[in-house]
């Protein structure tokens, strides 16, 4: 029996981010399992891709228009997959052939979340999105919240049958909160907040979404002497960050605000926070918010984070409904004011993720992989994936 091949179809493997994290760990469970893995996407020669994941199949983008390259490359991916009849096509949003479809971002609902208006798809990754659930190629779409599931039940009028959820799983070896002693105290003193309250908002970018700007504006609405014991820490891509630091200016605690760029270790800032805050306007599910919570760190956020999706019901429903400005000047008071309700949220997040790994997100995974159609390896690699 010959060894299956296999695509995983993504624009940006290699990148960082947790969607990327996720593809990474798919595309290592696949070759452990036994099964060749091409993985198709624009990045994929900047050495984040490496052997133990598979093939890189690169398609080159081309000197165009920057609104048409999410179309350039969806035609490029399904000329691929249909060329090299692959036995199964793990697709995440940018081709419109898969066998079974991984979405990961509600664009449509985020923009209107945002700024209040439709969007227009034409030249965007919504319109790829779009024809995906046009063409209805994919026996079904995993989505990673139940906001997602939602949303794309609605809009596009798919059958809920037809959209499982399967939450997306943090590395433990990497987020663990028994490793806080390792780094706290030194990370502290190097950002120059041994003593202070250490507020932080952790993103991959995309800080509108993410509503810096609401907690930059609940922040200065602090009490004077609530700011004189905390600061903001922001982790993210620093592209786009001058909006925010010049509110943070207007506002007067620009001192009080540092950012810190992107960061392939988030955990070591993890570890150095008191509080982490994520008023998203609309996040899907939100893989930092997760890895915090990993981490031992109590999360402020709304039920517009699919993340907190997973606390208790009683804790869930006490979430506000979408992110408040009012709602976070109470919430970080609060928190600054009692280690102890600190300590106590973030007993009921840790609680409530640690389970919930890479691991078990791969088999949960792999088990809607085999009822689509996934083929079984050739004899020998299963007892692997047992041992």
């Amino acid at each position: 029996m010959t060894t299956p091949r296999v695509a995983i179809v993504f624009r940006g493997i290699g990148d960082i981010g947790g969607t990327n994290n996720t593809i990474a760990d798919h595309a290592r469970e696949f070759t452990r399992r036994g099964y060749a893995v091409d993985l198709i996407g624009e990045k994929v020669h900047k050495g984040g891709v490496t052997a133990d994941m598979g093939r890189a199949v690169r398609i080159r983008r081309l000197p165009i228009a920057k609104r048409w390259r999410w179309r350039w490359f969806a035609r490029q991916a399904d000329r691929l997959i249909t060329a090299n009849n692959y036995a199964f096509v793990a697709g995440h949003g940018h081709a419109t052939r898969q066998t079974v479809l991984s979405m990961h971002n509600c664009l449509h609902a985020a923009h209107e979340s945002i700024t209040g208006r439709p969007l227009e798809p034409i030249g965007s990754l919504a319109e790829i999105h779009d024809a995906v659930f046009s063409a209805d190629r994919f026996s079904v779409c995993i989505c990673n919240s139940r906001l997602m599931q939602a949303d794309l039940s609605q809009r596009y009028g798919t059958v809920i049958e037809r959209l499982p959820i399967v939450y997306p799983g943090y590395r433990a070896e990497q987020f663990n909160r028994a490793q806080k002693p390792d780094y706290r105290d030194a990370l502290r003193e190097k950002l120059g907040a041994a003593d202070e309250t250490l507020i932080g908002l952790a993103t991959s970018g995309d800080f509108k979404k993410r509503g810096l700007d609401l907690l930059i504006e609940a922040y200065a609405r602090l009490s004077p002497a609530c700011r004189a014991r905390s600061r903001l820490l922001v982790m993210g891509k620093p592209s786009g960050s001058k909006p925010f630091v010049e509110q943070a200016r207007s506002a007067g605690v620009a001192d009080r605000l540092h950012f810190i760029g992107a960061t392939r270790e988030p955990e070591r800032y993890f570890h150095a926070l008191d509080i982490c805050v994520h008023p998203a306007r609309f996040e899907e599910f939100g893989q930092t918010v997760q890895e915090a919570m990993a981490c031992g760190v109590p999360v402020i956020a709304s039920k517009r984070v699919g993340a907190m999706e997973q606390l208790p019901p009683a804790w869930y429903d006490a979430l506000p409904e979408t992110p408040d400005v009012a709602a976070l000047v109470t919430q970080l008071t609060d928190l600054i004011h009692s280690a102890d309700r600190r300590v106590a949220l973030a007993d009921v997040g840790h609680t409530a993720v640690v389970a919930n790994t890479r691991q078990a997100n791969a088999q949960a995974t792999f088990n809607l992989y085999r009822e689509a159609g996934l083929p079984v390896p050739p004899a020998g690699h299963e007892a692997r994936v047992a041992n």
